[in-house]
C-alpha cells in the first residue's frame, strides 16, 4: 500500500520540479509519478556511434565530439543574437551555430570539449545548426538510443531526461506487475518494470522493441477487458425492453415501401428483431456505404418502438442530414400513424417550445436531431431506443448523454465509414455488429479518375458537357479560405471559375458557415434541379442525397482521408447511373499518393478500409480511444493485427472463467482496471 501511495506522489515534490514545473507537467497529463513512468517519448535518437567530422555530409542527422577552438556572439541584421563555436575532432572542423541564445556565451567556452547532436548544413562551410550539447564529462547521458519527449513551455529534453532517470532509479521497483504470469509467458511479454526501463532509455534496439510491444499489449488488453466486462453485463445482468416485434410487422412494413429490399436489408432487419424483442438492451453497430439504406432499418427500428408505446430518438451530425433524414422517416413513419418531429440548433424558440413539450407528453413518436437532442432540457415520456447515425461523428461523452434520457434503451449505432474486422472488433467488441453491402438499385456504376493540374481546364469542360446533357454534380474544395501559402485551392476561387464556365446562374456555394436557412435554400435549389452544380466543403460528406448527382470533382483530394474521399464519391450515382468521380491533386507525400492510387484501384468500402489499414496503421485508425498504442508504433501492420487479436483472445479468455476477478492471481488486474478506468463497476 506504501507503494501505491509513493506511486501516486504529486510530481512536484520530486527534487528539481517544484509547483512552477510542476504546472507545466500537468499540461502534458503529468500529474503524478505514475504519470510521469507513463509518459512515453513521442520518438528516439540514436547517437551509439560519433561520426568524425571529416565523415560529415549535408542532412546527416549525427553525434559528433570535439574540441571548442573559438567562441563568438554576433547580431544578425534584424537584430537577433547568434552564437557560434568553431568544432575540432583532429579530422576536421565545423562551426556550431545556435540562435537567439546569448546565455551560451558563458557556457561554452574555448578548450572544452563538447558532444554535439544535430542536423549537418553546408554553406560556404561545414555548419551543425541549433544542435543539441552536453560537457564531455556526461558522456554517458547522452549517448545511446536517448528519448525524444513532447515538450510545454521552457521544458527542455535535457530537464525531461534527467527527471525520468531520476525517477525511474527511485521508483519504478514499486510498478507491481498486473498482467498475469501466464499471458506474459505465453505471449512473451517483458515484465513491466524492464518495460519501463527501456521504453524510456533502451538498452538496445531489440528491448525497445520488446518494450513497445509490452505497453502496446497492455493498452488493448485492458480497453478489451472493459469491453468485454460492458458486454457480460449488458447480456446478463443488465434488464431491457421486450418489444412486439415479428415477422406480420415486418411484412406490413415492407408492404408500404414503393420498393424492394435487398437481402442485406432484411437479414439486418430480422437480427434487429431478435435484439428488440429480447429482454437484454440491444446494443448494434450497422455498417454499410452511403445508398445501402441504412434510414430504412433505422425507420424499422422506429416502427417496432412505437407500435411498442416507446419512443424513439435518432441523433445525427448536421443539421443538413437532420432535415433529409427527418423527411424520409417521417414519410415512412407517417404510414404506422407515427408521429414524427424535428429537434436542431437555431430552431425558432417558439417550435423549439412546443417540440420539447410534445417530446415530454408522447405526442411525438420519434425525433430526429443533432445534438441539440443532448441539451439538459429535453426530456421524453417514455424513450426506448436510441439511434445514432454516423456514430464516429459523436464522442463518448455525447452518445452517453442521449442514451442516459432513458434508464436502459436499445441502442442501434450506424457508419457508412466502413471498418476492417478486426479493428470492428477491437473498438466495438461490446456491440453485436451488422453489415450490408448490396445497393437496392443495383451495383453502383462510378468511375474514378486521379488526374493533375495540368489537366484541370480538360476536367472543367467534360464538367461543362456532362452538365449540358443535364447532369448534376459536386466540386469540393479542402478550404473555405485562402491557404495562407496558396497551397491549395479555396471555395471561393473555385466558385468564380465554375461560375466563369456554367454561368453564375447554374452554380450554387455551400459551407459550413453559412445559416441554417442558407443551407436549406441551397440544398433545396439543388435537389429541384435549379442548380446543377454545387461548390462545397466537406460539408457534403455525410446529408446530402440527389439521386441523379453523376459528376463529382475533389480539389486538392490528397489533403482529404481515405475514408472521406470514398464518402464524397458515394454521393454520386445513387440512382444506378454511369458517373465519374475525378480527384485532382499533385501529392507530395507517399501516404497521399498511396491514399489516391487506393481510391482509384477500388470502389468497395470495405476493401478500402483493409488497403487505409495497411496505409496507415492500427494505432492511428484506433483514434483517441487507446492514447498510448498511438504514441507506440510497432513495426508493421500485420504486428498491430496480430497484437489486438492476442490481446482479445487473452481478455475476454480471462472474464470467461473470472467475470469480476476476484481470483488472488487477478487482484493486480482489477486494481489496474479501476485505476484507468474509475468509473467501471465489477
Amino acid at each position: 500500500m506504501q507503494g501505491i501511495n509513493r506511486i501516486l506522489e504529486d510530481v512536484r515534490y520530486l527534487k528539481g520540479v517544484g509547483p512552477k514545473r510542476a504546472g507545466l507537467l500537468a499540461r502534458l497529463g503529468i500529474k503524478n509519478v505514475r504519470d510521469l513512468l507513463y509518459f512515453f517519448p513521442r520518438k528516439y535518437q540514436d547517437r551509439r556511434a560519433v561520426k568524425k567530422i571529416s565523415q560529415l555530409n549535408k542532412d546527416d542527422q549525427v553525434l559528433i565530439k570535439g574540441r571548442v577552438l573559438l567562441t563568438s556572439l554576433k547580431r544578425s541584421r534584424k537584430g537577433m543574437p547568434i552564437f557560434e563555436a568553431v568544432i575540432d575532432d583532429g579530422t576536421g572542423v565545423i562551426l556550431a551555430t545556435w540562435f537567439n541564445q546569448p546565455y551560451l556565451k558563458d557556457v561554452i567556452r574555448k578548450n572544452q570539449e563538447l558532444l554535439l547532436y544535430g542536423k549537418v548544413d553546408y554553406y560556404q562551410r561545414l555548419r551543425i545548426l541549433s544542435p543539441e550539447y552536453e560537457l564531455v564529462e556526461k558522456e554517458e547521458e547522452v549517448t545511446g538510443i536517448l528519448p525524444v519527449y513532447t515538450l510545454t513551455g521552457n521544458i527542455t529534453q535535457k530537464f525531461m531526461r534527467g527527471l525520468m532517470r531520476k525517477t525511474l532509479d527511485e521508483y519504478v521497483h514499486l510498478m507491481g506487475e498486473f498482467l498475469p504470469y501466464e499471458v506474459r509467458e505465453r505471449r512473451n511479454l517483458l515484465n513491466r518494470v524492464v518495460s519501463l526501463r527501456n521504453i524510456h532509455f533502451p538498452e538496445s534496439e531489440a528491448l525497445l522493441h520488446q518494450a513497445q510491444k509490452r505497453f502496446a499489449f497492455e493498452d488493448i488488453f485492458l480497453l478489451q477487458l472493459v469491453i468485454a466486462r460492458k458486454r457480460l453485463k449488458r447480456k446478463f445482468f443488465l434488464p431491457g425492453i421486450s418489444y412486439i416485434a415479428g415477422e406480420d410487422l415486418r411484412r406490413a412494413f415492407k408492404e408500404v415501401l414503393p420498393f424492394e429490399l435487398t437481402a442485406d436489408q432484411e437479414k439486418v432487419m430480422i437480427q434487429i428483431e431478435k435484439d428488440m424483442a429480447s429482454p437484454r438492451p440491444m446494443n448494434r453497430l450497422l455498417q454499410g456505404e452511403v445508398g445501402t439504406g441504412k434510414t430504412i432499418i433505422a425507420s424499422y427500428a422506429c416502427v417496432i418502438a412505437g407500435r411498442s408505446g416507446y419512443q424513439s430518438a435518432v441523433m445525427v451530425p448536421t443539421e443538413i442530414l437532420a432535415h433529409q433524414q427527418y423527411v424520409k422517416i417521417g414519410e415512412i413513419l407517417s404510414q404506422f400513424d407515427l408521429e414524427v418531429g424535428i429537434l436542431v440548433s437555431g430552431m425558432d424558440r417558439k417550435y423549439r417550445d412546443e417540440v420539447l413539450e410534445r417530446l415530454k407528453s408522447g405526442d411525438i413518436d420519434v425525433v430526429v436531431g443533432t445534438h441539440a437532442l443532448i441539451q439538459e432540457d429535453v426530456e421524453f415520456k417514455k424513450l426506448g431506443l436510441v439511434v445514432i447515425d454516423e456514430q464516429h461523428k459523436f464522442g463518448v461523452r455525447q452518445r452517453e448523454l442521449l442514451k442516459g434520457k432513458s434508464n436502459v434503451p436499445d441502442c442501434l449505432y450506424m457508419t457508412a465509414t466502413p471498418i476492417p474486422r478486426t479493428l470492428a472488433l477491437t473498438l466495438f467488441g461490446d456491440l453485436d455488429i451488422s453489415t450490408m453491402k448490396e445497393y437496392p438499385r443495383g451495383e453502383k456504376n462510378v468511375f474514378t479518375y486521379w488526374v493533375n493540374e495540368e489537366q484541370r481546364k480538360d476536367v472543367y469542360q467534360f464538367l461543362k458537357e456532362m452538365v449540358e446533357n443535364s447532369a448534376q454534380g459536386f466540386v469540393v474544395c479542402p478550404r473555405i479560405e485562402e491557404h495562407p501559402r496558396g497551397e491549395v485551392r479555396n471555395i471561393q476561387e473555385v466558385f468564380n471559375e465554375i461560375c466563369f464556365i456554367l454561368g453564375r446562374e447554374k452554380v450554387a456555394v455551400l459551407h459550413g458557415e453559412m445559416s441554417t436557412e442558407e443551407k436549406n435554400r441551397v440544398i433545396t435549389e439543388f435537389q429541384r434541379g435549379e442548380k446543377k452544380v454545387l461548390v462545397s466543403t466537406i460539408v457534403i460528406e455525410v446529408g446530402i442525397d440527389v439521386p441523379d448527382a453523376s459528376i463529382m470533382i475533389v480539389e486538392s483530394a490528397d489533403r482529404f482521408g481515405l475514408s472521406q474521399l470514398h464518402q464524397l464519391r458515394g454521393r454520386i450515382g445513387r440512382a444506378g447511373q454511369v458517373s465519374y468521380c475525378i480527384l485532382i491533386a499533385e501529392p507530395r507525400t507517399s501516404e497521399g499518393r498511396k491514399r489516391l492510387q487506393a481510391l482509384v484501384s477500388e470502389d468497395d468500402g470495405f476493401r478500402i478500409s483493409e488497403q487505409d489499414l495497411e496505409i496507415r496503421g492500427a494505432g492511428e485508425l484506433l483514434g483517441e480511444r487507446q492514447h498510448g498504442f498511438i504514441d507506440i508504433k510497432l513495426r508493421n501492420v500485420n504486428q498491430q493485427i496480430q497484437l489486438l487479436n492476442i490481446a482479445r483472445e487473452e481478455a475476454f479468455s480471462i472474464l470467461k472463467k473470472d467475470p469480476h476477478l476476484d481470483s488472488k492471481v487477478n487482484l493486480p488486474l482489477k486494481k489496474e482496471l479501476k485505476i484507468r478506468f474509475p468509473s467501471l463497476e465489477f
